[in-house]
């Protein structure tokens, strides 16, 4: 499974922090936060992957998955969308 942060430097790669955040009317702290964090929120990770063409639920899905505390359940889940195909 990728990583937001994964998402993030595709995003940086094609526009500027301050571009993005003109884009998503948020500051380009966000992204720096984000950065140092080494995750997105979810609604930032969907709508990055919305204008990127990327398929945007599975990203808020990742997001929302990064966003969480390592459980037992965390971790079931995880593997099932592992395994999960395409």
């Amino acid at each position: 499974m990728q990583k937001t942060v994964d998402l993030l430097k595709h995003a940086l790669s094609r526009r500027s922090a301050s571009d993005w955040s003109r884009r998503l009317n948020t500051t380009p702290s966000v992204f720096t936060d984000a950065k140092r964090k080494g995750h997105l929120s979810p609604v930032i990770a969907g709508n990055l992957a919305i204008d990127l063409g990327e398929d945007a639920e599975k990203w808020i899905a990742i997001a929302a998955l990064e966003a969480e505390r390592d459980s037992p359940m965390l971790q079931r889940l995880r593997q099932t969308l592992l395994h999960a195909k395409p």
